[in-house]
């Protein structure tokens, strides 16, 4: 069992519910919801079970909830968070009596989507015991890693360019306990940026331990972000051209 843990319980800086009208996973992109679009595009991996982790506003006025269930044929796990984390790896960490265990484990974003077969990526992955997905760019928004001449990570930042390897919003990890020990290990080193906790950094946990993380590079210009209204329009402009 592939486990795809979601995290959409955090505060997002390019959108505000009451001026958009409705929350981020219900923004419209080339006529159907950025969720809409999350979900097809993992629709070919197979023995997967999605973790939904979701703020409890958007479940009781918005019912993200339903919507989720709806497109997931009610097969989904669904985490509801009264408060905010500090940050997109305590908010994983909400799932943890789902994912301590065995099974392998992809942390994604929700706003973003590949033109690729996922599960081609999840194939590879899965001979290491961890794995991301990287894009060239160099802009301090992103979380990086540094490889070695075998695209094997050494070191591994949040917003701050140590290379040219952007991480694509997608984290494999072999067995989900490696990411629950990589935490907790990151969290009681306190290294955190500007008070929240994020994946890329639980990284650097693994290879202390001398396990292999795979970075496997793509092309940028088949890796769609929805983070700012921008982003969105953007797309639809190369989509409609």
């Amino acid at each position: 069992m592939l486990n795809i843990v979601v995290p959409i319980a955090g505060k997002s800086y390019f959108f505000d519910d009451k001026k958009d009208g409705f929350p981020k996973p219900f923004m419209e992109i080339c006529g159907k919801t950025m969720l809409e679009h999350f979900v097809k595009n993992y629709e070919n991996i197979k023995d997967k079970r999605f973790i939904f982790i979701l703020k409890e506003e958007d479940v009781r006025y918005y019912h993200l909830d339903d919507a989720i269930n709806i497109l997931t044929n009610n097969e989904s796990k669904i985490i509801i968070l009264k408060n905010e984390t500090k940050g997109m790896a305590c908010s994983a960490l909400m799932a943890i009596d789902e994912i301590d265990n065995d099974d392998s484990l992809l942390i994604v974003n929700m706003d973003q989507i590949f033109d690729y077969e996922l599960n081609k990526f999840i194939a590879i992955f899965s001979s290491y015991d961890a794995g991301v997905l990287s894009f060239e760019n160099i802009h301090p928004r992103w979380a990086y890693v540094k490889t070695d001449d075998k695209k094997f990570v050494l070191e591994a930042s949040e917003k701050k360019p140590i290379s040219k390897n952007a991480i694509a919003g997608i984290y494999y990890f072999s067995k989900g306990k490696y990411f629950i020990k990589a935490v907790f290990n990151m969290i009681k080193k306190d290294v955190n940026f500007e008070g929240k906790y994020f994946i890329a950094p639980a990284l650097n946990e693994l290879i202390l331990e001398n396990r292999k993380i795979l970075n496997i590079t793509i092309d940028k210009n088949r890796y769609f972000t929805f983070y700012s209204h921008a982003k969105i329009a953007e797309y639809e402009r190369i989509k409609n051209a």
